[in-house]
């Protein structure tokens, strides 16, 4: 019996490890790098939100001034997906989640594809 409340508790100890995700800060370029490849969660305060000329792909810059550092892409095949559009995650504190790319192996960035991969953290 003792054995199985010891194995329980390993079981819980595990299960809590894995479900407590790393978050990155947005300005901590190497860091998010190193994530390269994998699924990453990364917050920051919003600082420009752009769209390209032939609206293609909307940026939004996190953590850093535009073309600096880090920034969460959707494409315009995604646009359907954020009905509310982009606004509401100007100068607000996001957490986005999702496959961290390199752009040019330089600039990290993630694409979102659904609005469940990006929140809105309250102070």
């Amino acid at each position: 019996m003792k054995a199985i409340a010891g194995w329980c508790v390993l079981v819980l100890l595990a299960t809590n490890g894995f479900a407590q995700e790393e978050v990155l800060d947005a300005t901590d370029l190497d860091a998010i790098r190193a994530k390269a490849g994998m699924d990453a969660a990364v917050e920051g305060l919003v600082t420009d939100i752009g769209t390209t000329k032939d609206s293609s792909i909307t940026f939004i810059n996190i953590g850093m001034p535009k073309k600096e550092g880090f920034v969460a892409l959707v494409f315009q095949k995604d646009y359907q997906a954020f009905p509310d559009g982009f606004d509401m995650f100007r100068n607000q504190k996001v957490r986005v989640k999702g496959m961290v790319k390199l752009y040019r192996s330089e600039t990290p960035q993630i694409i979102l594809t659904s609005p469940e991969q990006i929140e809105i953290l309250e102070e």
